[in-house]
């Protein structure tokens, strides 16, 4: 899959739903923040805060992980699996 095949804009509330589901499920705090650019031609990013740990999610890593594992759900599953613990 590549990235010209997905418009990000798109897919934004999707994966904002896929990761608050994900981490509703494990009962901790965090908190996820959607940047958006005042330029349009530039694509979103997320800023996902588990306790005292911070990780952004950019659409280039994004687009790394969908590569390998072919559906969103799939995909933010191995994202959060590989940069943080609570995942394990």
């Amino acid at each position: 899959m590549e990235q010209n095949d997905i418009n990000i804009h798109q897919l934004t509330d999707e994966i904002y739903q896929i990761l608050h589901k994900r981490m509703d499920k494990l009962g901790i705090a965090y908190g996820i923040v959607t940047e958006f650019s005042y330029n349009p031609e530039e694509p979103p990013s997320w800023i996902i805060s588990i306790e005292n740990s911070k990780i952004v999610l950019t659409s280039s890593i994004l687009f790394q992980y969908m590569k390998q594992h072919h559906n969103l759900e799939d995909t933010l599953t191995h994202f959060m699996r590989d940069h943080f613990s609570y995942f394990n």
